[in-house]
């Protein structure tokens, strides 16, 4: 069997002659051989600082929607705290308010009995148009 013959290298083929897309022969010293090669190797540094620089954009991108997650979380935690101290705040109110109610109706329907039927109630109301009614101390019941 024949040895291989030996693949040359770039090296050696610039050396040697080369050939171009219509198969002449070009050697290294063509000046149209030389001006492609600028041209190619002035595109790859042109592409390459493109690359870099979308690489560096992306990486400040990415940080600074990270710091606006960071602060859109934090921001999260406080509006639920918030949330909670509200809801808490109102079913106390609502709590201590219908607990002023049943004992004003419990005193209406004590007072009633006792008294005579031409008497006055101690809390005064203004009904409204609407079936809403609003008690002297400012408390808004609905009526059904």
């Amino acid at each position: 069997m024949p040895p291989k013959p030996r693949k040359r290298t770039y090296a050696a083929a610039a050396h040697d002659s080369a050939t171009d897309s219509c198969g002449s022969a070009v050697t290294t010293d063509d000046d149209e051989y030389r001006q492609k090669r600028d041209r190619n190797n002035i595109a790859v540094k042109k592409s390459r600082e493109k690359s870099r620089q979308r690489a560096h954009e992306t990486a400040e991108k990415m940080e600074r929607l990270r710091q606006e997650n960071e602060q859109l979380e934090q921001r999260t935690v406080e509006l639920s705290a918030e949330l909670r101290t509200l809801k808490d705040l109102l079913l106390a109110r609502a709590s201590s308010s219908a607990a002023r109610r049943s004992s004003v109706k419990n005193e209406k329907s004590t007072t009633a009995l006792s008294s005579s039927p031409s008497s006055s109630s101690t809390s005064q109301e203004v009904k409204l148009a609407d079936p809403h009614t609003v008690n002297i101390d400012h408390e808004y019941t609905f009526s059904n």
